[in-house]
């Protein structure tokens, strides 16, 4: 019980001293900042804002595109904005109200017509007008002059994965139509097969694709654990690299504490703890502000939304240890202080990149692992198990106090 009223004393005394710090609170304050941030985030359909516009405003085609497009946005990732013209589309591009802008060609039906156009020679089939309608057959099956002079034209501020998605997204809100004009199209290449005129057909085909047409979700999104992620929860995806950040702060404020440690060990304030205490000292000392950034980091996640309910705790809680045990591990191994230094971009360009904090791509396995984020990140729904961030933290805490107290005598 005494050494239980010790710890805790020195932990008050050690944080009233870390709360004088101007950038641990400076650290501290990005964190419920960064919360109120994200309530004012756009939500559903406003988080990707894209412009279409027409050359000729008064196809009907083109018309009914673009009206498919804007009504069917609702709690959707991508919200569609209809633009009078070209240059107002464009100048919207400029000054950032949109990401990027379709502009439809005077003829979008010539443009539909050359990619699902039956081929002059052979019967072909079903399947294979489909294929040939998806790019896969041979080019001299399809009018690639007509197509390319009534191309839809993308303009946009810059070529990244927000323009590669939603050029394949728009491609899928256009499919029904060239699936449509891909079934007339073989239908009137076999008319001797129909008793109906090309009028009658089309006129039926309309009627009865508009029964089948889906309005339903066909999908229910559950993680790797198990869990269902619940329709309310569902809209908020875009909340998602919200835990990413707050975890690299964290290591951001351990890192801040480093420096504190080396400035604090130069001044000798601590050379009346035994040397043989000294390393867990050092270990302790770091933790006491990861706590700190924690609550404020946990409250973030619970004000935002983003929090997974109680059973994230765990992991969380792991995690404080494991930041704690990573930063002291580099301060030990670094050394001097200017090389420390140097790690901190080198290590926040890391785990920016290198753990699903935007993106899960596998590259570099050895020194994603390395990384304390990325075994909190992979554990939270079952990609990987609690045990490994256990393990991380535990293996990081106990070889940072055991190389420390190498060093030390």
């Amino acid at each position: 019980m005494k050494h239980m009223k010790r710890a805790i004393l020195w932990f008050l005394l050690l944080n009233k001293r870390f709360l004088k710090k101007p950038l641990l609170l400076f650290l501290l304050c990005l964190i419920p900042l960064s919360a109120l941030l994200s309530l004012r985030l756009p939500a559903g359909s406003d988080l990707l804002r894209i412009g279409l516009s027409a050359e000729d405003p008064y196809d009907s085609l083109v018309t009914e595109v673009i009206d498919g497009l804007v009504k069917r946005q609702k709690n959707g990732v991508i919200r569609y904005i209809f633009y009078r013209s070209g240059d107002d589309m464009q100048s919207a591009v400029r000054k950032g109200d949109i990401q990027l802008g379709f502009l439809f060609p005077k003829d979008l039906s010539a443009l539909l017509d050359a990619y699902a156009a039956v081929p002059k020679s052979g019967d072909g089939g079903a399947l294979g007008l489909l294929g040939q309608a998806l790019g896969v057959t041979q080019t001299n099956d399809v009018d690639l002059e007509a197509m390319k002079k009534n191309q839809i034209c993308v303009i946009c501020a810059s070529n990244d994965i927000v323009t590669k998605l939603e050029k394949e997204q728009l491609f899928g809100n256009l499919y029904g139509v060239i699936s449509d004009r891909v079934l007339k199209a073989w239908m009137d290449e076999h008319a001797s097969g129909f008793t109906m005129n090309k009028e009658q057909r089309d006129a039926f085909l309309d009627q009865e694709l508009a029964k089948e047409d889906i309005s339903k979700n066909f999908f229910r999104l559950s993680y790797l654990s198990g869990v269902q992620i619940q329709d309310s929860r569902i809209d908020r995806y875009y909340l998602s690299p919200m835990r990413g950040l707050l975890a690299i702060t964290l290591v951001l404020i351990c890192f801040a504490s480093c420096l504190f440690l080396s400035q604090d060990n130069r001044r000798g304030l601590f050379v009346w703890i035994s040397p043989k205490k000294r390393a867990l000292f050092h270990y302790l000392y770091l933790l006491v502000p990861v706590i700190d950034g924690g609550v404020f980091a946990y409250l973030a996640l619970f004000l935002s939304g983003a929090l997974e309910g109680p059973r994230e705790f765990p992991a969380f809680l792991l995690y404080l240890f494991a930041v704690a045990g990573f930063s002291n591990l580099v301060r030990t191994v670094t050394g001097k202080i200017n090389l420390f230094s140097a790690t901190i971009p080198i290590v926040c360009m890391g785990c920016l990149f290198l753990t699903p904090v935007f993106f899960d791509i596998r590259i570099i396995p050895a020194v994603q692992g390395f990384l304390p984020p990325y075994f909190y990140l992979k554990s939270l729904h079952g990609q990987m198990s609690m045990a490994w961030l256990l393990l991380y933290a535990a293996l990081t805490g106990a070889g940072s106090i055991l190389l420390d107290s190498i060093r030390n005598h």
